[in-house]
């Protein structure tokens, strides 16, 4: 009898060799597919983070006298008022070098737009209020815009403009 395990040795390495490489590739190529995917939904993540974190607190602070809109230090902003404790405090939502900003005080015209607290990267914000809706222009940090038109709930008062 003669042996030819020789050569069907060989012929089961090169299968092996060549189903070892094919899963590497497979591996490799998945991994950028996987970067491409997470790529996107980071940046569309990142436009939409600034608007939808202005509308939730817009949404949270919908009383009558809860909401106006001002020229603040040359932007717009989105003033929104609360009282604690008998005194009357607002937070102040705007754009300002390249950053939706948030400034929490108890008189807005004792401070400037860069006193606030940066929140995401943006572009610009214009915002207005007629008739019970508030309208806003949000452009983020790719310059997109996005558009949001939030009907108010509460009733409306002019002590808001404060």
């Amino acid at each position: 009898m003669k042996r030819t395990g020789g050569s069907g040795m060989i012929a089961a390495l090169i299968l092996a060799c060549l189903f070892a490489t094919t899963m590497l590739l497979t591996l490799v190529m998945g991994a950028r597919v996987y970067r491409g995917v997470q790529a996107r939904v980071e940046a569309s993540a990142e436009g939409r983070v600034g608007l939808a974190y202005i509308t939730a607190k817009v949404h949270g602070n919908d009383h009558a006298g809860g909401i106006s809109v001002r020229d603040f230090g040359g932007v717009d902003a989105v003033v929104l008022a609360q009282d604690y404790d008998g005194e009357r405090y607002v937070t102040a939502l705007y754009v300002y070098d390249g950053q939706l900003m948030e400034l929490f005080c108890s008189d807005l015209d004792a401070f400037t737009p860069a006193e606030g607290t940066p929140i995401a990267p943006a572009q610009g914000l214009q915002a207005g209020q007629s008739d019970g809706v508030l309208t806003l222009t949000y452009v983020d940090a790719s310059g997109s815009e996005r558009y949001a038109y939030i009907a108010m709930r509460s009733e409306e008062d002019s002590s808001a403009d404060e």
